[in-house]
């Protein structure tokens, strides 16, 4: 899709809603790194535009002052380096541009949206089976791993029901990672046995471990799609996932956890479906810390991991839909339209006040969009920042964290499961690389304290009243190989309930105050090695 205003100047009381989104998309875009290539044929005139605004790094220190993304006008006018002027200079040019495809690239903000924040099994348990038995018109669930245990019946239970109704199912799950089930349970693996019950109830399902195509089968299968009238802006991000695969020989990963119901209710998240994630057995709970009512607390049992998910109710449904349909008409899935009455809300979307932008990549992705908010994040950080993650093996963000001074690094604090982990190396990753961040100011919080693992990915930045939560990790393969979905929410009073969340993970985490727990010559030892020729593929 081509814009049509073409004019060498464009005023700005002339431009509408869409031209005004799209300056929007393409300065966050181009602020992040992204190529323009992808959505500019040819690209110089306004790469040597905006390049020369945006010499040095005061339009990403802007950016993550105000939250870590544009998404409004009036924030354009106050980025350094821009003027009125210029904007109306570049207007004319990104008018020029792919639309299409900078959108699909570039975040997508939606407001007066409602969120509420869950952790720990029971609480996203109850939460998730709830929101499904409110179901009328469809859910679209795409989540990596969905498990043939208690829980995964449970829910699957509850999707019969809503069939049952008549309600449209449609899951992307990753049938093949599934089926290694977890604690040497293969038994829990057969997905199969809940999907040959929801397909023969009505339900439409897509395997998504098969993400990428023969270049044979994708000249096929795209031509095919073209035909059925598939948009170009869906179809050219299967052509990067295709140019990753070749390139790197990588495996992909659909890693996304989200799910979409009536067009009105998100959940966006970090945890899987099944016992390990969303068990129900009842957590060690605190005595005195609760959010909204409900305590915090950690897993009783050792298979059981702390993790957690967003529930939206308003708008944000509707860009997170889209993702949904990008993913599924790629897979193979049935044709359907987000903007169909169907599948928007039927009424008023103003539940709240949260201000809630959706971040995507995928494989071959010209930028990583969320890799660039969490090195905006730290290395702009001039107030309380934390950030909770799993895996920390991304080089990128380690050495952007040894680059920083004391004057930042004062203002960070990590939380991870250092000694409790599932992944081989994250522990020699991390005393590999945080010995000088730590003598810089960096606080670290190791959750093994509590003889549990975190999978919960959640950052909090009190300068803009920020959060960010969803399926990214802090590593190689989340930056630049698998599919992955974040949500950054910014509102005061939300933000400081997901604080309070955090504060009680830290308060149970053991905080490491000896710098000798960190390697002062990584080279020294024999692990760092071995993370280093792995970092790509775990």
């Amino acid at each position: 899709m081509k814009n049509i205003h073409i004019n060498a100047r464009i005023s700005f009381g002339e431009w509408d809603q869409e031209l005004q989104q799209d300056v929007i998309d393409f300065v966050n875009y181009y602020i992040s790194g992204g190529s323009l290539r992808a959505v500019a044929d040819p690209s110089e005139r306004v790469s040597s535009l905006i390049a020369a605004a945006l010499e040095g790094g005061a339009a990403r220190a802007y950016r993550q002052e105000i939250g870590g993304v544009i998404t409004e006008l009036r924030q354009l006018t106050e980025l350094p380096g821009f003027s009125t002027e210029l904007l109306e200079q570049l207007a004319a040019e990104v008018s020029r541009l792919d639309s299409g495809k900078l959108r699909a690239l570039a975040p997508r903000t939606t407001r007066n949206n409602q969120v509420d924040a869950y952790v720990n099994g029971p609480q996203c348990l109850e939460m998730l089976l709830e929101e499904i038995a409110k179901a009328r018109r469809y859910i679209h669930l795409s989540v990596m791993l969905f498990f043939n245990d208690d829980s995964g019946n449970r829910i699957a239970a509850a999707l019969l029901h809503a069939l049952d109704r008549g309600v449209q199912v449609r899951l992307m799950v990753n049938y093949t990672v599934t089926a290694l089930g977890y604690g040497h349970n293969l038994a829990v693996g057969r997905f199969s046995e809940i999907s040959d019950r929801l397909e023969q109830a009505g339900a439409k399902l897509q395997d998504t471990f098969h993400s990428y195509y023969s270049a044979m089968e994708w000249s096929r299968r795209r031509a095919e799609l073209k035909a059925q009238g598939i948009p170009e802006r869906i179809l050219f991000l299967q052509d990067k996932v295709q140019e990753d695969v070749e390139l790197t020989g990588l495996n992909v990963i659909d890693h996304r956890k989200f799910m979409i119901i009536d067009g009105i209710t998100s959940i966006v998240g970090s945890l899987n479906i099944g016992d390990q994630y969303t068990f129900a057995t009842p957590i060690e709970a605190s005595a005195s810390v609760q959010v909204d009512g409900r305590p915090m607390g950690v897993p009783v049992r050792e298979e059981e991991w702390h993790d957690g998910c967003f529930r939206i109710r308003g708008a944000a449904a509707l860009p997170l839909n889209a993702v949904f349909q990008s993913r599924w008409l790629l897979l193979g899935g049935d044709f359907y339209d987000p903007e169909d009455a169907l599948y928007r809300s039927e009424g008023n979307t103003d539940f709240g006040s949260e201000e809630c932008t959706l971040f995507v990549s995928f494989p071959g992705n010209p930028v990583n969009l969320m890799q660039q908010y969490y090195l905006d994040l730290i290395t702009y950080a001039a107030d309380e920042t934390v950030i909770v993650n799993p895996y920390l093996i991304d080089h990128a963000f380690w050495d952007r964290l040894s680059g920083l001074g004391p004057e930042r690094s004062c203002h960070l604090t990590i939380c991870n499961p250092l000694e409790v982990n599932d992944h081989p190396t994250n522990r020699a990753a991390v005393r590999s690389n945080m010995y000088v961040p730590f003598c810089n100011g960096v606080s670290f919080y190791d959750y093994s304290a509590t003889e549990r693992f975190s999978h919960w990915k959640i950052t909090y930045d009190h300068r803009s009243h920020a959060v960010f939560h969803g399926s990214y990790n802090i590593n190689e393969r989340s930056a630049c190989h698998d599919f992955e979905l974040g949500l950054l929410v910014k509102g005061e009073a939300f933000a400081a309930k997901v604080k309070a969340m955090i504060d009680y993970d830290l308060s149970v985490s053991r905080k490491i105050t000896d710098k000798r727990e960190f390697f002062k010559h990584p080279w020294m030892h024999p692990s760092t090695y071995v993370n280093t020729a792995t970092r790509n593929y775990t």
